[in-house]
């Protein structure tokens, strides 16, 4: 097996250990809302990950290596409203793929618990080897 085809493989299995969650956020009646958010972020590493060797394959010549740190908001029905680049240690090309990663992406509903004005933030960092 070539090294560009285990090349994605290998970066799929490391973007599980690269997603960063942000501490539980609290809820407007001032309640925790940890748990379920702790049970709701493997979700969305689990539906990134799905895609992401498929993906990332017929890009890697134009993407360098580096990360890309990035924060995304999900509404009520799991949709992404807005996306930012945070850091960029790659290039142009990769961040760019990311954002359409990510809104191509169909995330699960997240739970009301953990919503904050109707929306989830979600950061989350891409990296490439």
């Amino acid at each position: 097996m070539s090294i560009r085809t285990l090349l994605p493989l290998l970066l799929a299995a490391l973007l599980a250990t690269h997603a960063h969650a942000q501490s539980p956020a609290k809820n407007t009646k001032g309640k925790s809302s940890g748990q379920t958010l702790a049970s709701y972020l493997p979700k969305v590493k689990a539906a990134l990950g799905a895609r992401w060797a498929a993906a990332l394959a017929p890009l890697m010549a134009d993407s360098a290596v580096g990360s890309v740190n990035v924060t995304f908001k999900l509404d009520a029905d799991g949709k992404v409203t807005d996306f930012a680049v945070v850091a960029n240690s790659s290039n142009e090309a990769f961040a760019k793929f990311c954002e359409q990663f990510v809104r191509e992406t169909k995330f699960e509903k997240p739970p009301a618990s953990a919503l904050k004005d109707g929306l989830l933030e979600i950061p989350f960092t891409f990296t490439i080897l």
